[in-house]
């Protein structure tokens, strides 16, 4: 690979709760999780060479990057960032519902942007990784993956274009952005479920799920102020978790 920054859409993820995380079989559960999805993503990109793009993941404690690239030698006119960044979020979709049905939450951040990343050797910076850090670490706030606000608007109008014109198109596709009440544009990592499939295997994790959210904010923190905190994040998520997908 030529030595230069490229334009690709990153995704950082953070598995909430790694402070309290004290158990090994805990800590290796959230690595295993993060490793078979590494394995399977690269087994459909294997089996399907006739797409445009590639995923690469780097991995560490229990934090992700996940970028979407094209592949090289990919003409310039077949090139489309917001269709790059539509595809990074249906896949994230089936990546973060596997987490919660493992017990776990994450955060984190899409944006796009320059970044240099050489797998081999292990190295990978560039702004938009950084982008992506900063969004989820200070914008973010609760269970959500949030889109770079430089970039919402016009993916959420590329999705209703591409993806949601006609009803039978929002039956299939569901709707895999949502807008919060702050104006922020996350993405809905439950819309397979929201829209109907699988829903035996749906129910039982919404019903894990906001049985945590109950563990949780009955546990004692050290300061009221870090009470209050882990309280809001585990309240957004169960309206989250309760909010059907009655929009479509």
């Amino acid at each position: 690979m030529e030595k230069k920054f490229r334009k690709v859409v990153v995704i950082f993820i953070d598995i909430l709760g790694s402070q309290t995380r004290i158990n090994f079989d805990e800590w290796y559960n959230v690595i295993s999780v993060f490793s078979r999805m590494v394995e399977r993503e690269k087994e459909l990109d294997n089996n399907h060479p006739w797409t445009v793009y590639k995923r690469e993941i780097h991995v560490f404690s229990d934090c992700a990057y996940i970028i979407y690239d094209y592949k090289d030698n990919i003409e310039d006119s077949r090139k489309d960032m917001y269709e790059l960044m539509g595809i990074a979020c249906y896949n994230t979709e089936k990546v973060l519902y596997e987490f919660l049905k493992n017990g776990f939450i994450a955060r984190g951040a899409i944006t796009y942007g320059d970044l240099f990343y050489d797998n081999e050797k292990n190295i990978w910076f560039g702004p938009a990784m950084n982008r992506a850090y900063f969004l989820e670490s200070k914008l973010a706030i609760f269970p959500r993956i949030i889109i770079d606000p430089e970039y919402a608007e016009k993916l959420f109008e590329f999705n209703e274009t591409k993806y949601r014109m006609s009803t039978e198109q929002k039956m299939v596709n569901g709707e895999i952005l949502y807008r919060d009440m702050d104006g922020f544009v996350y993405l809905n990592y439950l819309n397979s479920g929201k829209s109907g499939m699988n829903q035996m295997e749906y129910m039982n994790v919404i019903e894990a799920a906001l049985q945590l959210c109950d563990i949780e904010r009955n546990k004692t923190r050290e300061t009221e102020e870090i009470q209050k905190s882990i309280k809001n994040k585990y309240d957004w998520l169960e309206k989250y978790l309760l909010t059907p997908n009655n929009r479509l």
